[in-house]
């Protein structure tokens, strides 16, 4: 966020969000409750994982429904009206009358519970709203029992259903994400009726055309790839397999002999050896659906795949292109490393083919692009991708935040290292050179050392625009190396700084100012101190096109920063620009925002090592945002004004995650590019807001933000309600905030 300066204490006028002092205590008491959130998990999945062996598994069980037998009755005690209440006049009128319960989630069936937690009286910071926890204050002793109940019985859950007797085995504690998918998604015979009961409901049905290229398969996973296509809960589909000549003569007999029990498989033989496009082609060319569904020869579906990619065509009658989350399996089919993916960024798309599986589109459309392009074979799925969703709107590009497609690893396999196919990786490069070029877009594509991702480094035009560099400051003690570092490192020719003094006094500040008069403008603002109406006061005074707002405590580490910023903020659609910001140790700072995590906002990266790539690339690779820090922002200055700058009731916090939401409803998109990295000096120059005034004032902004932008926190586009909200950025979500058993598409 911007941390700007001022020292001065910040009067707090929003009435209708001040905070009485025992709402104060409350939240900070919730604060540190999460804080010791994480490790009191681990602490108590730790604990129960040594005490539920076979022998005392039952006991578990017991305190497990103990556990949500007390949390049932807090409830009803918590919530029940005082005893004055009753006796205050004539009863209201009679409510509404609620719902129907929904049906019971099978997850809790799998531990022998009868109702999921009810985690809308679980005040914590990350998943609830810290509006609802002021409002209505509670003992903190009350908070804590209640946290705790919640982390003993998802703790408990993930251990009973290790294997089934209680006891958590090796494999599973090395594998968490395994433990995950037996807590979270495994299917019992009341799922697959439901799902069936769900399928009756779809009117029209529309044939999906799934295409697989096979050539020399393991005959193992080949069979079960084909019989992971017959198993599926949603049968009007065709299976076309175009084998690709193979010397093993038995692939034609595996699929021949599945195609005499079921008609919906057949084999498209091919006479010559053509690569895998050919092969997917000759397949397509066979197909009667309106949809393909792109499946390699080795890999596994899920048996609601198909049903989910149904439920999205209904749901969204204008999709072109609709992709799931993935994972791995290894030989024994035991799942690893889940890819819970963002929705559609096209910039994101440029590093790396992140849509992958499980893929579907409109056989029209790939037919209009040409299908496959045999040169760009190893990465030719993503080549496919980068040419279809040039041609549709972004609104028509659906992704399901489930897992559907379970991508086999073995050795050899691309999807266990990119060493294993470096021929797949330049075909990568290539297929995005190749889409710049078909954009008419200027610039150079390089790989990511050690990984299968790109970078495109975006060329400026030859003459770049006029960029503004707005610092505020008050005597700021890292001023003076943040405009030494400025004005000797930037290699972009065409800048001016205008340096906002909010009432500096300092001899030393003033010498400087003297001493740089002829390279900087300075603006004097005694004012109160407000970052966002000092910023709006500036510009005016701003001769650039661009504007770029940068704290004084930063500091410049490349002489190319700049010129990636702008570069990237010249793209077409592109409203604002954030950059990757490192600590002074040399960790991650700020790579992105999020939003929804800690109650609020998280940055992308941070605390990692400078060198981290991030979860699948997202610290690596630039990528869209809802938001990204004003510590170092760029925003072309018409939108800066169409949008009205920055908001001055947010004075201090959270002002730039408002000024690029509002950015984003403008129609623009708010991006960030690693290739700008800067040292920032985080809060050193105002301090920390965690004390006194500066406290309150702070929880003030919060509820602001929340306000304003509640939709746009719950529910962040590019971060998958699979991951977590409270332990940390990227991690499993304990529970997840999605379910693929009941609503088909979150």
């Amino acid at each position: 966020m911007s941390d700007a300066y001022s020292s001065e204490p910040v009067s707090t006028t929003h009435q209708a969000h001040t905070l009485r002092s025992n709402e104060v205590t409350v939240l900070r008491e919730i604060v540190k409750i999460y804080e010791l959130e994480a490790a009191n998990n681990e602490i108590v999945a730790a604990q129960f994982r040594e005490i539920t062996d076979s022998r005392l598994y039952p006991l578990a069980i017991v305190i497990l429904k103990t556990a949500n037998t007390i949390e049932r009755w807090l409830r009803r005690v918590l919530h029940r009206p005082p005893m004055a209440s009753q006796y205050a006049g004539p009863p209201p009128a009679p409510a509404p009358e609620a719902p129907p319960p929904p049906p019971p989630d099978p997850r809790l069936i799998l531990v022998g519970l009868e109702e999921e937690p009810d985690e809308a009286n679980l005040p914590m910071v990350g998943s609830e709203e810290i509006a609802v926890a002021v409002a209505k204050p509670q003992n903190p002793r009350v908070v804590k029992f209640k946290r705790g109940l919640f982390i003993l019985k998802h703790s408990l859950k993930v251990a009973i259903v290790g294997n089934g007797k209680g006891r958590t085995s090796p494999r599973l504690e090395a594998n968490p994400y395994f433990a995950w998918t037996l807590a979270y998604r495994r299917e019992n015979e009341h799922v697959r009726n439901h799902l069936k009961r769900r399928i009756e409901l779809i009117s029209p049905r529309p044939l999906l055309s799934i295409v697989m290229a096979s050539y020399n398969p393991d005959h193992g996973f080949f069979k079960e790839a084909i019989e992971s296509v017959l198993d599926q809960y949603y049968e009007n589909f065709e299976l076309l397999i175009a084998d690709d000549c193979s010397p093993d003569a038995e692939v034609r007999e595996i699929v021949e002999s599945y195609a005499k029990k079921d008609p919906r498989v057949r084999l498209v033989r091919r006479e010559t050896n053509g690569g895998i496009s050919a092969a997917t082609n000759s397949a397509i060319a066979e197909a009667s659906g309106d949809w393909l569904v792109f499946m390699d020869h080795d890999d596994t579906l899920v048996p609601h795949a198909l049903l989910h990619v149904v439920l999205a065509i209904q749901e969204h009658p204008q999709a072109t292109l609709i992709y799931s989350d993935e994972d791995k399996i290894n030989e024994a089919n035991e799942p690893f490393t889940p890819y819970f993916k963002s929705d559609f960024d096209p910039l994101l798309l440029l590093g790396q083919n992140y849509v992958s599986h499980l893929t579907t589109v409109r056989r029209e459309l790939v037919e209009e692009v040409g299908g496959l392009r045999s040169e760009f074979d190893g990465s030719q799925d993503w080549d496919l991708v980068l040419r279809v969703t040039e041609r549709v709107s972004r609104g028509s590009i659906v992704h399901i935040p489930h897992v559907l497609y379970h991508w086999r690893s073995h050795a050899g396999s691309t999807s266990l290292a990119t060493e294993a196919k470096p021929w797949a990786v330049d075909a990568g490069r290539r297929a995005v050179a190749d889409a710049l070029e078909r954009r008419g877009v200027k610039g150079e594509v390089r790989r990511v050392p050690g990984s299968g991702f790109n970078r495109v480094v975006f060329a400026l035009p030859e003459n770049p625009p006029l960029v503004s560099v707005l610092i505020p400051t008050r005597d700021g003690k890292y001023l003076a190396d943040c405009l030494q570092s400025l004005l000797d490192k930037t290699t972009y020719p065409n800048f001016e700084v205008v340096v906002i003094d909010n009432g500096s006094v300092k001899p030393f500040t003033q010498a400087m100012f003297h001493v740089l008069s002829d390279k900087i403008t300075v603006v004097r603002d005694d004012s109160p101190f407000n970052y966002s109406a000092l910023h709006n006061r500036a510009v005016p005074s701003c001769g650039g096109d661009i504007l770029l707002l940068l704290n004084d405590d930063t500091e410049i580490i490349d002489g190319d920063w700049m010129t990636h910023m702008v570069a990237q903020l010249l793209q077409p659609g592109v409203g604002a620009v954030g950059a990757k910001l490192l600590y002074p140790d040399g960790r991650i700072q700020h790579a992105g925002v999020l939003l929804g995590p800690q109650g609020l906002a998280s940055h992308v990266g941070q605390f990692r090592p400078a060198a981290d790539m991030g979860y699948f690339g997202r610290t690596a690779l630039a990528s869209e945002y809802q938001a990204v820090t004003a510590a170092c922002l760029a925003v072309h200055r018409h939108i800066w004004e169409s949008v009205g700058g920055l908001d001055e009731s947010l004075k201090v916090a959270f002002n730039d995650i408002d000024f690029c939401l509002r950015v984003q409803a403008s129609g623009h998109k708010v991006t960030y590019t690693p290739l700008a990295q800067l040292l920032h000096y985080e809060s050193v120059s105002r301090g920390s807001d965690q004390h006194g005034e500066k406290y309150v004032r702070f929880i003030n902004e919060v509820l602001m933000v929340r306000d304003r932008w509640g939709l746009e926190i719950a529910r962040d586009p590019y971060y998958n309600p699979n991951l977590s909200l409270n332990h940390g950025l990227f991690q499993l979500a304990y529970p997840p905030r999605t379910s693929p058993w009941y609503t088909g598409i979150e």
